[in-house]
C-alpha cells in the first residue's frame, strides 16, 4: 500500500514538472525571439506583411501592441499626460522607413484630464522602401518606447529586429491584419469642410453628403497648444451638415494650421479623417510672438503717421496748420508745452477709444475702428461741432471761460488746455479713416489681450501726434511757412469751408441712417448752434439785461438742438436694399458654390478712403468692363449702419475696419487686395483671374 500510495503522487508530480518545463521552454523561446518582446503589462511584436522583398518594393510592417486589461498606451499627442510611442529604425544601407502611421485615437479620460491614445491592442504601421543599393538578407532593427498605464504609468523599451530575405513579395500570417489597419488609417476627407473662429471658440464644419448618419463626432488635435482637451466639444448636427464647437488651447502657442484627426462615430462603426486646414484666414488667437508684436507696433507706428495725410483728417490739419502759424511767434519752451498737450490729448482719446472698444468687445458686440459714425447720436454731435467751429472761424466771437476750450480751437490756444482738446478732435474726426498699415495693426490689436490692445493704440497715437510734437521740438522747420501776417485772418475763414464741408459730408452719411425729415431736423439743430453763436457774437461787448436775455436765448438754441439729436437708427427704406449686388452670407455662398469668382467691397458711407476708391478706381468704366468679361460678380457689403454680418466677415480676416476688398477666384482662399486702389492695379488683379 505505501508503494502504491508513492506512485501515484510520483507520477503526477513528473508529469506537473514535465508540462512546466515545456511551458518554461516554451516561454523563454518567446521572450528571446529577436520581433517579440514582453514587458510587465504589455507585449510588443514586430510583424510584416512578407519576409521578401526585391529592390524597389515597399513593405508594409508593424509594431502590435497587446495591452492587459485595464491598460493603455499613447497617440502622438497624448492629451493633457502621457506620451506616445518613440520609434528608431536602425537600417541597413539602402532601406527605408517611412513616418509611424498612427490609427485613429479614442478619448481616455483620466479625471480632471483628458488623454488620447489606444486601450486592448493596437498596431502602429511602417512601411520600408528598398533603393537599389539594399543588400539582402537584411537586418531591420528597431527601439521603442512606450508607456503603458492604468492607476501607475511604467515606461518600456524594446529592441526589436526582423530579417528580410530577398525575393518576390509572398504573404504572411500577418498580411491580412497589416491590410485590415492600414485600411482603417485616418483618410484624407473630401466633403467640403471648414473651421472658423468665432467667440472665442473654433466651429469645424462638414456637409453630410454621403454619410447616413452620424451619432456624434470628436476632434483629436495633432499638436500641442490648438484646443483645449479637457472642455467638452459641443457636436451640432444639421438637415446637410454638421458642426463641432471646440474651445481653444489655454495656453496659445500661435499655430497657423487646425491639423488633426476627426472621428465620425455612428451606431455600426467609427470613421477617422485627417483634417488640416489653414487658420490665416480665420480670427488670429490672442497672443503673439515677439517679432510679431514688434511689427505690429511699428506698423501701428507708420499708420497713425500716414494719418496725418489720409482724406478725413484734413479739416483737423487746418486746425493745426492755424496752430502753428499762431505759436511760430512764441517762445520754444512755450511750443514744447503745445506740442506735448496735443500730443497728451492724442494718446488719452486713443486709449479712451481702446479702452471703450475692449467694454464693448467684453460684452459681446462686434465693434471696429470708425465705428463712433455707425451712430446717429455721434454723427449728429460732430456735424453741430463742425458748424461750430465753421462759426468761430468765419467770426469774431472770443469765447470766455472753459467754453472757449470747446467752442474756439483756434483762436491763440494760450492756455494749454485748448492744444490738448485740439487732439481729442483730430483723433476723434481722424478715426473713420484706415491709413495703409493701420488697418491690420488695428485688427490685430482688437484681438490681443487688454494690455496689448492698449500698447498698439498707444503706437497709434505716438505716431499721429509725431509731426506736431517734431515741430514743437524744432520750430525751425517752421521757417517753411509764411510769416505771420493780416493774410492769418483770410486763411482763418477760409479754413471754415472745409470745417462746413465736412459737416455737409457727416449729414450725407446721417442720411443713410435716419428718415429724411430726421435730417431736416438735424440741418435745423444745425441753424440753432449757428444763430446762437452769433448772438453770443453780437453780445461780446454788451451788458445788462440785453445780454442776458441774448445768453438765455442761445442757450435755449443750444438745448432745442440738442434734443433733436437722434438717438438711434429708424427704419428707412435704402434703396440698395433689394440691390442684388449688395453682400450678404448667403449670396456669397451661393456664388462661390457655383464657382463664379466674386470682387467684394467692404465700404461705408463714412469712410472717405472707401468713397475715393470707388469714385476713382470701382466705377470706372474699364473696371466694370473687366469684372463682366471675366465673369466675377461685384458684391457690396455697406457698413454705414451696424451689420453684424458684415462685422464677422471683417472679423474674419482679420480687419475692424473698412476699406477691405476681397478677390475671390473659383477655387482656393480670396487675395486681399491693398486699402489705396488704383486702375492699374486693380486691373492686374482681375486679369490674373482665370
Amino acid at each position: 500500500m505505501i508503494n502504491i500510495i508513492f506512485k501515484k503522487p510520483y507520477k503526477s508530480l513528473s508529469v506537473k514538472l514535465s508540462l512546466f518545463f515545456i511551458l518554461l521552454f516554451t516561454a523563454s523561446s518567446s521572450l528571446l525571439s529577436d520581433s517579440f518582446f514582453k514587458a510587465s503589462d504589455s507585449t510588443i511584436e514586430i510583424i510584416s506583411e512578407s519576409k521578401t522583398m526585391s529592390i524597389g518594393d515597399e513593405l508594409l510592417l508593424g509594431l502590435k501592441f497587446q495591452l492587459n486589461p485595464g491598460w493603455h498606451t499613447y497617440w502622438k499627442n497624448p492629451g493633457d499626460a502621457g506620451e506616445g510611442a518613440l520609434v528608431t529604425w536602425n537600417l541597413p544601407k539602402g532601406f527605408k522607413a517611412s513616418e509611424i502611421l498612427w490609427p485613429g485615437p479614442e478619448t481616455i479620460p483620466v479625471e480632471p484630464l483628458m488623454t488620447f491614445g489606444y486601450e486592448d491592442q493596437i498596431t502602429l504601421l511602417t512601411t520600408i522602401s528598398a533603393s537599389n543599393t539594399a543588400i539582402f538578407p537584411a537586418i531591420l532593427k528597431v527601439q521603442v518606447s512606450w508607456y503603458t498605464c492604468k492607476d501607475i504609468c511604467v515606461p518600456q523599451e524594446a529592441n526589436l529586429e526582423l530579417t528580410i530575405e530577398s525575393g518576390d513579395k509572398k504573404n504572411t500570417l500577418f498580411t491580412n491584419e497589416l491590410s485590415s489597419s492600414f485600411l482603417g488609417l485616418p483618410k484624407k476627407l473630401h466633403n467640403k469642410h471648414r473651421v472658423e473662429v468665432l467667440d472665442n471658440s473654433f466651429f469645424l464644419q462638414m456637409e453630410l453628403e454621403g454619410f447616413t448618419t452620424i451619432d456624434s463626432a470628436y476632434f483629436f488635435p495633432e499638436e500641442y497648444g490648438l484646443s483645449s482637451y479637457s472642455e467638452e466639444q459641443i457636436f451640432e448636427i444639421n438637415k446637410n451638415s454638421i458642426s463641432l464647437q471646440i474651445l481653444p488651447s489655454e495656453v496659445d502657442l500661435q499655430l497657423q494650421d487646425f491639423a488633426g484627426v476627426l472621428v465620425l462615430n455612428s451606431q455600426e462603426t467609427s470613421e477617422f479623417f485627417n483634417i488640416d486646414l489653414d487658420l490665416n484666414n480665420g480670427l488670429k488667437q490672442e497672443s503673439l510672438s515677439l517679432a510679431d508684436f514688434a511689427i505690429t507696433i511699428l506698423f501701428a507706428f507708420i499708420g497713425g503717421l500716414i494719418l496725418n495725410a489720409m482724406p478725413c483728417v484734413f479739416p483737423i490739419l487746418s486746425i493745426k496748420i492755424l496752430n502753428f502759424v499762431e505759436q511760430s511767434e512764441g517762445s520754444r519752451e512755450k511750443m514744447i508745452q503745445h506740442g506735448l498737450s496735443f500730443s497728451v490729448g492724442v494718446l488719452v482719446t486713443f486709449l479712451s477709444i481702446a479702452g471703450l472698444l475692449l467694454l464693448i468687445k467684453s460684452g459681446g458686440e462686434s465693434i471696429g475702428w470708425g465705428y463712433q459714425l455707425q451712430s446717429p447720436l455721434i454723427v449728429t454731435l460732430l456735424i453741430y461741432l463742425f458748424v461750430a467751429i465753421g462759426i468761430t472761424f468765419m467770426s469774431n466771437l472770443v469765447l470766455g471761460g472753459q467754453f472757449a476750450q470747446l467752442g474756439n480751437f483756434t483762436q491763440g490756444y494760450n492756455d494749454i488746455a485748448g492744444s490738448f482738446l485740439t487732439g481729442v478732435l483730430a483723433v476723434i474726426v481722424a478715426s473713420p479713416c484706415t491709413a495703409p498699415f493701420m488697418g491690420s495693426a488695428i485688427g490685430i490689436a482688437l484681438l490681443q489681450p487688454g494690455l496689448l490692445t492698449v500698447v498698439i493704440f498707444i503706437s497709434l497715437g505716438v505716431g499721429f501726434a509725431a509731426p506736431y510734437l517734431l515741430l514743437s521740438f524744432y520750430p525751425s522747420l517752421l521757417r517753411v511757412l509764411p510769416k505771420p501776417g493780416v493774410w492769418m485772418e483770410t486763411l482763418k475763414q477760409f479754413m471754415a469751408f472745409p470745417m462746413w464741408g465736412s459737416a455737409l459730408w457727416l449729414t450725407w452719411v446721417l442720411s443713410g441712417q435716419v428718415e429724411t425729415d430726421t435730417v431736416l431736423m438735424v440741418l435745423l439743430g444745425a441753424l440753432f448752434i449757428a444763430l446762437s453763436l452769433w448772438l453770443l457774437e453780437k453780445i461780446q461787448s454788451s451788458e445788462g439785461y440785453i445780454k442776458w436775455i441774448s445768453l438765455s436765448i442761445a442757450a435755449l438754441l443750444l438745448g432745442s438742438a440738442l434734443w433733436l439729436v437722434p438717438t438711434d437708427y429708424e427704419n428707412i427704406t435704402e434703396n440698395n436694399s433689394s440691390d442684388l449686388n449688395s453682400y450678404t452670407p448667403e449670396i456669397l455662398e451661393e456664388l462661390l458654390a457655383k464657382n463664379q469668382p466674386v470682387f467684394l467691397n467692404f465700404t461705408a458711407d463714412w469712410c472717405i478712403t472707401c468713397k475715393v476708391n470707388e469714385a476713382i478706381v470701382l466705377n470706372q468704366v474699364s473696371i466694370k468692363n473687366a469684372l463682366r468679361s471675366k465673369n466675377i460678380a461685384y458684391l457690396k457689403a455697406d457698413w454705414t449702419r451696424k451689420d453684424a454680418a458684415i462685422a464677422n466677415k471683417l472679423a474674419e480676416y482679420g480687419r475692424t475696419g473698412v476699406p477691405l476688398y476681397l478677390l475671390f477666384s473659383s477655387e482656393g482662399a480670396p487675395l486681399i487686395l491693398p486699402e489705396l486702389l488704383t486702375e492699374d492695379i486693380l486691373l492686374s488683379y482681375i486679369n490674373d483671374i482665370e
